[in-house]
Formats: C-alpha cells, structure tokens, sequence
C-alpha cells in the first residue's frame, strides 16, 4: 500500500481552524461555568480529559495505519486526510481514506471502550445497567464525511460509479457494540474492516484510483475560500421598491436563559404538532447531532410522503408584524447567521406568544431574502454572557406581509386552536 500525504499549507489550514474551535469552546465553557473554584476546577478537569483523549485517538489511529500497510500496492491510503466542506474555506478531516480497485473507504476510527448499541444512529452507551444516551453520534459523523467526500469528489470527476464511497466506523477495543439500521457499517475489531476492504467489489480502475489519489493529495484551499463566509452580494434590480416595516422595533437585549427557553418551548410545540399529524410517521430531534448541527438542522420529520430537514427559529415578538431574518448570530466572532448557511427543507418560524407557525421553504426563502436584501432596515439584539460582556445578532425586519406575497410555498398554521393543520412538512 502507497501511503501519501497532503500539503503543509493544508495542515496548518486545518491546526488554525481547530485552534479557533478550541478557543471558542473554551470561552463558551468558561463563560457558563464562572470565575468560582469550582467552576475554574470543572473547566480545568474538561481540559486534561480533552488532551487525554486525543492522546488515545492518536494511539489508536497508528496501530490501525500500521496494519493497513498489508493491503495491496495498488491501494492508497492517506492518514488523517483533509477534504472540504459545504461552507467556504471549512475542512472536516477523516482518520484514514483509502483508494483502491474496491472503492473509496472513509474510515472513522472510536477508541471507545465498554458496551454501546444504536438504532437509526442513536447511540447509547452502557454504564451500569442503564443505557445512557451519547450526544455525538459517529455514524452520523461518518455518513456527513461519505456526503462531503462526494460533494467534491464529483466536481472533479464526472465518471465515477454509484456508491463506490463506504464510510465504516470502526470500535477497536470496545468490550461490545451491538448496532440496527444505521447509516454507515458498524465494524467491532481491525479484522472486520480488513475483511470489508478485501471482500467489497471491485468499482474502480487503475487510473481512477491514482486520479482521486493525486486529487486527495493536491488539493488546497481556494483563495476566495480564506475569507470568513458572508451573506452573498444581492443581485441587481431594477428600482426596488421598499416596503414598510410593519413596526420598527427598538434595540432588545436578551438573556441567555429567555433565549433557551424560547428556542425550548418551539420545539416543543412543533414537535407535539407533528407528532399528531395524522400524516406523520415520525419525529427525530437532531439538535445534538454533530452532523446536523454543522448544517442547522434541529429535526427529521418523515411523513407519507417522505423525510424533511427542519430549522426551528422561536420568536415572541408577534405584534411587529416581522421577521427577523439572522445575518450574523455573533458579530464579534463574524459567525453568520443560521438563516444563511441552514440546510434544512423548511424553516419553522414559531412565534410563541400566539402559538402561530410559518413554514418557510428553504432555499427559496434565502434566496428571495439576498435578492431583496437592500430593501430591509437592519435591526440587532444583544445576548449578555456570564461573567461579562455580550454577543450581537444582527438582522434583517422583513415584513411577513411582504413574504407571504412574494415568496411561493409559505405555510401559515394556528397550533394554538388545536388545529391539525393544512399540509405536513414534506408535501
């Protein structure tokens, strides 16, 4: 087996990226936890087991590059590889890619030990005798690599095969892992992933192989991908009109715990309103799923007629007769706006005071909004932070008149009164 590298420039790309990752969480964490003994003994306590373990990861992912080297000469194999993302300039990075005759293999690796189980990518780990649910899902993890992998890929070449990606998670040293319908192969051991790699079905040739390999191994970063994403230039039009806003509000300040509980109550409701949906088949909350979470997605609704992404967006300020529409969720970071980046099918737009839900179609409504976006006064609020200082959010007011007349597909309904609704997401 040929083993390759990519570039220094991508790798220090990479270090800087998590670095910032690194330092926010630290601040959040610091932020929630104060200035107290306690708080600085819990925040110290998460440091050392952060460290602790990547060490393991590290350890781990050496021994199963080690044996990897057994495979065919013909394969390739690069260790900790780096591919792009949907968001400018964002990478995600994968514990081993291997490119062979059978297939591209995006391997996770989980040096996990004790007993875990899933179902439809909910994981639950053992301790005890109870099952104790896990935040971040790995097969969820390992499908978003498979998806990314071959977003670019395809850009690149327009030939390949049809599900010629595998994404495996594999559990080195857990005691026990028993999985059900997930979205990626489950492998328990080394030997379960060698035997996947020399058993799958030969997919690509010889030149295919070292195509993606050199695609793998040179790719970088491009110039207009360094910049911090922003919300795209509207397009030209001619002599805009400008509507009134319903009722400009004030500057608002929020604290945290009013935005929590608001975002709470949201999803909530709308989940209770979906779950009586005779239409529904079923509601999974993704919220702390790493993969959704990276592209703004709080539930998966599946219906008769199919699977939709939500976004649920709380607001208690009815009587303005707006929306806000979020540019930046944190100005001081230059973090945009979920309403830019989401991923989701539909946006649910939720004021809460009045139980009344808009079920906004997404992109289209994003992509109305940036044409318009000229036509909308900017507003902010202000978020105070434990232990000092604040974040702003800034936006857009968009008069809801204004959108129920311009943008087709939106869905009013009154979840207050009981009612059921017209239409399930999803039709």
């Amino acid at each position: 087996m040929k083993i390759l590298s990519q570039s220094s420039t991508l790798r220090v790309a990479w270090k800087n990226q998590i670095e910032s990752k690194i330092q926010g969480q630290r601040e959040t964490q610091q932020d929630l936890l104060g200035t107290s003994l306690f708080g600085q003994f819990r925040f110290f306590y998460g440091e050392i087991n952060r460290v602790s373990k990547q060490v393991k990861g590290s350890l781990g992912e050496s021994v199963v590059s080690f044996l990897l080297q057994w495979l065919p000469d013909s394969d390739v194999l690069f260790n900790n590889a780096l591919i792009p993302t949907r968001k400018p300039g964002i990478l995600t990075e994968i514990d081993h890619l291997i490119i062979g005759k059978n297939g591209v293999f995006l391997v996770e690796l989980k040096t996990w030990k004790g007993s875990f189980r899933a179902y439809q990518d909910q994981w639950k780990r053992r301790e005890g005798k109870r099952w104790v649910p896990i935040n971040q899902s790995p097969s969820s993890q390992s499908a978003y690599h498979q998806q990314m992998f071959e977003d670019w890929i395809r850009t690149i070449f327009s030939d390949l095969p049809a599900n010629f990606v595998t994404a495996p998670v594999v559990f080195p040293i857990a005691d026990w892992v028993g999985t059900t319908q997930c979205s990626v192969p489950i492998l328990h051991r080394v030997n379960a992933l060698l035997d996947l790699l020399k058993g799958s079905e030969p997919c690509l040739t010889a030149q295919q192989v070292a195509a993606i390999a050199e695609a793998v191994a040179n790719y970088t970063i491009p110039p207009s991908d360094t910049i911090a994403p922003k919300a795209p230039l509207p397009k030209p039009m001619p002599k805009p009109s400008t509507p009134r806003v319903a009722n400009p509000v004030p500057r608002r300040t929020y604290t945290m715990q009013e935005s929590t509980e608001v975002t709470d109550r949201a999803t909530a409701d709308i989940t209770q309103w979906l779950q009586n949906s005779p239409r529904t088949i079923s509601v999974q909350n993704v919220e702390n799923d790493p993969h959704y979470r990276a592209i703004d997605v709080d539930l998966l609704v599946t219906t008769d007629r199919g699977e939709s992404k939500l976004e649920i967006k709380g607001d208690r300020y009815h009587k303005t007769g707006n929306f806000f529409f979020e540019t930046q969720t944190n100005q001081e970071k230059n973090t945009p706006g979920c309403f830019l980046y989401t991923e989701a099918d539909w946006l649910c737009y939720y004021f809460v005071e009045i139980g009344l839900l808009y079920l906004l179609p997404m992109p289209q409504t994003r992509d109305w909004f940036l044409n318009h976006l000229e036509r909308f006064p900017s507003k902010s609020t202000t978020t105070p932070i434990r232990g000092g200082g604040c974040y702003t959010t800034v936006g857009r007011l968009v008069p809801i008149d204004v959108v129920l007349q311009e943008v087709p597909e939106v869905k009013t309904y009154q979840l207050s009164s009981g009612g059921e609704g017209r239409l399930a997401p999803g039709q």
